[in-house]
């Protein structure tokens, strides 16, 4: 079955199941899916900032939803109106400027020597620690919540992968691994925290199908009960 075809046959099962919105972040989105982008907008979008989105992102935007329906409290979709050939950018939500510029990492990253406090131990300064350099050629997909966000890398040797950027909690930047998708798609993960230093980042097909099938099973055994 074609991938989109197989992850939109299996959201539509989760919205039918669940019908009282179980699944952690369900009641913000509802299993409501923003409207497809068409190429034209997909193009006009990577013309202005030099970039080529990845494919399976790319095809989800055209056949799926622009955002909405999703793991955390649901997709974001790309902040992009289209009037004239002219994109207007919605300035609260994405630094568009450095998508084209390569995202840095390769595995796990949290250089806590970074964030300045004094004697007492009270963070004076974190500038660095927060430095837009580190996230990169990212697009925000998703927050989950505490100040954890999914991260889509556009540009650079990790492009299409997802990436999780936890720094508010001082845990860093790291994969979104497998064994982070039991901990943060699961409803009773062994370990809210796991190590991901060694880990590959999954696809974001592969990050959204995890949390489709994670969530299935949830509500399915709750059914059950």
């Amino acid at each position: 079955m074609n991938k989109v075809l197989q992850l939109q046959k299996k959201l539509t099962q989760l919205a039918i199941l669940d019908a009282t919105f179980e699944v952690f972040g369900s009641e913000s989105h509802q299993y409501q899916l923003k409207p497809c982008l068409s190429n034209k907008e997909i193009q006009v979008f990577e013309s202005r900032y030099n970039i080529t989105l990845p494919s399976e992102y790319k095809n989800f935007l055209l056949e799926i939803g622009n955002g909405g329906a999703g793991t955390g409290y649901g997709l974001s979709g790309l902040s992009v109106i289209e009037f004239e050939d002219i994109i207007i950018e919605k300035l609260y939500q994405e630094k568009y400027k450095i998508l084209s510029k390569p995202f840095p990492l390769i595995k796990g990253w949290n250089n806590l020597d970074l964030i300045v406090k004094n004697n007492t131990g009270f963070v004076i300064n974190n500038d660095a620690y927060f430095d837009d350099k580190f996230i990169q050629g990212t697009l925000t997909m998703t927050n989950y919540g505490c100040g954890i966000y999914g991260m889509l890398v556009i540009t650079g040797d990790q492009s299409g992968k997802i990436w999780i950027d936890d720094r508010t909690n001082d845990n860093g930047i790291y994969p979104a691994s497998l064994s982070f998708c039991h901990a943060f798609h699961d409803t009773d993960p062994d370990d809210l925290y796991p190590n991901n230093d060694e880990e590959q980042p999954l696809s974001f097909y592969d990050w959204y199908e995890d949390w489709l099938n994670r969530s299935l099973h949830q509500i399915r055994q709750s059914l059950e009960t």
